[in-house]
């Protein structure tokens, strides 16, 4: 599975497809190399790489690499880069189509002509090139690779510019994306991409820094936004707010996110957006699985798979299963949680207000803090409606991955004891 670390990491060498930056620039057939403390943890091939000099936008695709060191590629991450501050190619894309949306890039170029007596002071002309923006481009290049790699689940990264561009894809195309510091693309989304991404929360996963004055531009349209307070302080002047390099993971490679007030959000959004893509990983693995067994009619290619194919397909839907519920208790305590924490809140607030008015009765109390706007139906009634929406819907997700479990163990009983009474025959 690929992980936060992974995502972060190929964001980071995006940049280095730039042949104008980079002093050897990533090419297709590339290795690279996910470490920590000087320890590699994975590995991914690149498939393909795009630098376009017109418009100055780069990506790769890569795959990662199996045990056997070859390119695994049921799985394909886009990356794109951010902007080369060296690059005024980048610095328009960011002022045109980030800032204003435009799906062209105008360019200007002031070239000396030659000396003319008669207009002696007219010595220079300026010319103007319209041209695809990087938001176009980086489409046609998701579109390449989706024909490349017709039957692979593809997932998009990038940061800042490379995290824009990013999400794009993802939204216009339905994809998982998990990337870092970009501003958010919602205003240039097609009404179809605009309308999924409202339905699909937790595809599209935008880790931003809170004190980040770059990567938090354009609102937050898209739903992707994680935001984090990472303790920098809030002074744009001082600190690395915007750099790939602040972010931090744990031991499976997921990011960490410091336990303090500001981030309460987050870690909820956090432990939602874990079911939501362990749900759609778990899923597409039995989609495929499912669809292994309808193809074959349940017949059996060779004698000596007969007991293998069953064993490992069924050790494919247990894990699944079983990787898939824990999500779903996680997420469940969390809510659940919640609601526990609103009550807490309320009884506390009349516990103190009572405290502080020992005059007063309990009917008065209660009145006084009405009159404050503090009841109890704002401060736990409605907010507990929330969570337990929340709940039906994690729910709801539950018995459609359970339906899909339960279809597969069927086939797979049928399978084995087609395969139990050839083995008998063939004794």
């Amino acid at each position: 599975m690929i992980t936060d670390r992974d995502y972060n990491a190929l964001a980071d060498n995006a940049y280095e497809v730039d042949k104008n930056k980079a002093k050897h620039p990533i090419r297709k057939g590339d290795t690279i190399d996910v470490e920590d403390n000087n320890k590699i943890l994975s590995s991914f091939e690149v498939l393909k790489v795009k630098d376009n000099t017109e418009n100055g936008m780069q990506a790769m695709a890569v795959a990662p690499l199996d045990k056997n060191g070859k390119a695994d590629t049921s799985q394909v991450v886009i990356a794109y880069a951010g902007t080369n501050a060296d690059d005024d190619l980048d610095v328009l894309t960011d002022v045109q189509t980030v800032g204003l949306g435009k799906d062209t890039l105008t360019t200007s170029t002031r070239v000396e002509v030659p000396f003319n007596p008669n207009k002696p002071s007219d010595r220079y002309v300026t010319t103007t090139t319209i041209m695809d923006a990087q938001s176009v481009t980086a489409l046609q290049f998701a579109e390449e690779i989706s024909k490349l790699y017709p039957n692979s689940r593809i997932t998009t990264t990038g940061h800042s510019l490379g995290e824009y561009l990013a999400l794009l894809v993802a939204a216009e195309n339905q994809w998982v994306n998990v990337g870092f510091n970009g501003p958010d693309p919602y205003g240039v989304l097609s009404k179809k991409a605009k309308e999924w991404v409202k339905k699909n929360p937790g595809w599209l996963t935008n880790f931003r820094n809170r004190g980040d004055a770059i990567g938090n531009l354009m609102g937050n349209g898209t739903g992707a936004e994680t935001m984090i307070s990472l303790d920098m302080g809030l002074n744009p002047f001082k600190g690395a707010f915007h750099s790939l390099s602040t972010w931090e993971f744990d031991d499976e490679g997921r990011l960490l996110i410091p336990k303090n007030e500001y981030n309460k959000k987050a870690l909820q959004q956090e432990i939602e957006r874990q079911l939501v893509q362990e749900f759609i990983l778990k899923m597409a693995v039995l989609s495929d699985l499912k669809a292994k067994f309808q193809a074959s009619g349940g017949g059996l290619s060779t004698n000596e798979q007969i007991y293998l194919d069953d064993t490992q397909a069924l050790a494919v839907v247990q894990l699944a299963s079983s990787e898939f519920e824990l999500a779903m208790t996680n997420t469940m305590k969390v809510y659940q949680d919640g609601i526990l924490d609103l009550e807490d809140l309320w009884k506390s607030c009349v516990s103190n207000a009572q405290a502080a008015s020992p005059d007063l009765n309990y009917g008065e109390v209660m009145d006084t803090l009405s009159s404050a706007n503090c009841i109890e139906s704002t401060m736990v009634t409605v907010p507990s409606e929330d969570f337990r929406e929340k709940i039906a819907k994690a729910k709801q997700m539950s018995e459609k991955f359970t339906r899909l479990v339960s279809e597969i163990k069927s086939e797979l009983a049928k399978l084995i004891e087609i395969d139990q009474e050839l083995a008998r025959q063939l004794e």
